[in-house]
């Protein structure tokens, strides 16, 4: 039988008489800083937090001001603009010396005419959803976006017909802006034409209305940080002459004790995985390779005495005991150091991972992972590898779920990486255990805090438990 699959946990070490020492001065240190400066300190931050509180008060009042007034004018302006187009072609609309096809025709030349500024522009859909008119975006003419929907799951086309039927409304959606290709907020504006079954509309992009609001917020910003600053100059006057010497002699030490720590925490996992790669191949290419040569004399052996019959049995049973021995150095290896994922990189490690996992629980793995190439450094892939790993031990133990998800992709300048149970999910009153960790969550966090990632445990969309990771792209030094 296969030994159950194991993740090394790292325990704290007991503390030394040094560092007891150490510890104690420390907390001498922090009682006279805090006894020496604890009034002003509290007196100054008591009247920064009042000035920060009222200012804050005061710039959402004047950010809600702001952009109610200037929603008003663009509601006022987006509607002329409709009306006015809607007037210039009622002559063609309602004309009877034209045939229908002629009047749409014209009509689709002249809204294909009217636009306003660089990005605005009128638009035509029929009552099915297919664009007839749109001189920005081209490529939607001639198919069909009833179902489109936003970034919020807003069904765009769909609600601009629905509410140009009900006489005229105005409908908020995100709208991709053609002079900077950005999806930003966008205010439409449509009418229906009953006798052609046309929905007319138009709409202005509302990211002025947010530089305008940020424009108030900035002044009002600027102004409270000037009194904030010069409130600060009078505590750092008083403070500084007592306490120069204590907060630089403490700040000292905590970095330089924070910088060996993080050096020696980041040459410990180095060690590690440099030993458990040395392990991993003494175990394949040697002793692995002695239980094969083993294999294969047995084998002919077996081959020589089936005729008599009388040694093929017991041999049988060693090379059985062979073939497990094998199987069981392998899965050693692999569980140490997986070769593919020097081999052949993270996505093919994370795939065989998957795969293994799946023969030995009976449950179920889907992965979807990209190809990083030199996007991260081998130190890197190594932690994400150790993170999915330890996430499936967990999973195994005390999920009871059938079915998981791994994701790995790239996004923007970050990696992300997101696996998925349907298991029983964190259970209620669990949350501070994964944020403070156990043992093997906590060394999930420390991998990736080692390489300026961010980890997050959450509920996931199956009940399960989900675990997002996003590490930043440090390109391969070669």
């Amino acid at each position: 039988m296969h030994s159950p699959r194991t993740c090394a946990i790292f325990l704290p070490s007991p503390r030394s008489d040094g560092e007891k020492r150490g510890f104690e001065r420390m907390k001498f240190k922090t009682k006279l800083f805090f006894i020496t400066l604890l009034p002003v300190i509290l007196i100054s931050a008591a009247m920064i937090f009042v000035i920060d509180f009222q200012s804050a008060r005061l710039s959402r009042s004047q950010a809600e001001t702001v952009e109610t007034l200037y929603l008003d004018l663009k509601h006022a302006e987006l509607k002329n603009y409709v009306m006015l187009a809607r007037n210039a072609l009622t002559p063609i609309y309602a004309s009877k010396l034209k045939t229908k096809r002629q009047a749409q025709r014209q009509v689709t030349e002249i809204v294909r005419k009217m636009t306003f500024g660089e990005d605005s522009y009128f638009f035509i859909y029929d009552e099915d959803g297919t664009n007839i008119v749109n001189p920005r975006l081209t490529y939607l003419i001639g198919s069909n976006w009833i179902g489109l929907e936003d970034e919020d799951g807003r069904r765009v086309v769909r609600e601009l017909i629905d509410r140009a039927k009900k006489g005229g409304e105005f409908y908020p959606f995100i709208w991709k802006k053609p002079s900077t290709g950005e999806y930003v907020e966008k205010l439409g504006y449509s009418v229906y034409l009953d006798k052609w079954k046309w929905m007319l509309g138009t709409g202005i992009y509302l990211d002025e209305v947010s530089r305008q609001v940020a424009a108030v917020q900035s002044e009002l910003h600027d102004n409270v940080g000037e009194t904030r600053l010069v409130l600060f100059v009078l505590m750092l006057g008083a403070v500084s002459l007592t306490a120069a010497t204590i907060a630089a002699a403490r700040l000292s030490e905590q970095r330089f004790a924070d910088a060996r720590l993080k050096e020696l925490s980041a040459r410990q996992v180095d060690f590690q995985e440099d030993e458990r790669k040395r392990v991993s191949r003494e175990l394949h290419d040697s002793i692995s390779q002695l239980l094969v040569s083993a294999r294969y004399g047995l084998e002919n052996a077996l081959n020589s005495s089936r005729k008599e019959g009388d040694i093929s049995q017991p041999i049988e049973k060693s090379m059985n005991a062979l073939d497990d021995a094998i199987a069981e150095v392998r899965r050693i290896s692999m569980a140490l150091r997986p070769s593919v994922l020097d081999d052949m990189g993270l996505a093919a490690a994370v795939k065989s991972l998957g795969s293994e996992f799946s023969r030995q629980s009976d449950i179920d793995v889907q992965v979807e992972a990209e190809p990083l190439k030199d996007l991260l450094t081998d130190e890197a892939k190594t932690a994400l590898y150790r993170v999915i790993q330890e996430a499936l031990t967990n999973v195994a133990r005390h999920s009871r779920a059938r079915n998981v998800q791994i994701r790995l992709c790239r996004r923007r300048s970050n990696i992300h990486l997101q696996l998925e149970d349907d298991g029983i999910g964190m259970p209620r009153g669990a949350e501070r255990r994964y944020r403070g960790g156990g043992l093997g969550i906590r060394n999930m966090q420390e991998r990736i805090d080692t390489f300026g990632g961010s980890i997050r445990f959450s509920k996931g969309r199956s009940g399960g438990l989900a675990i997002e990771v996003t590490l930043p792209i440090v390109k391969h030094k070669k």
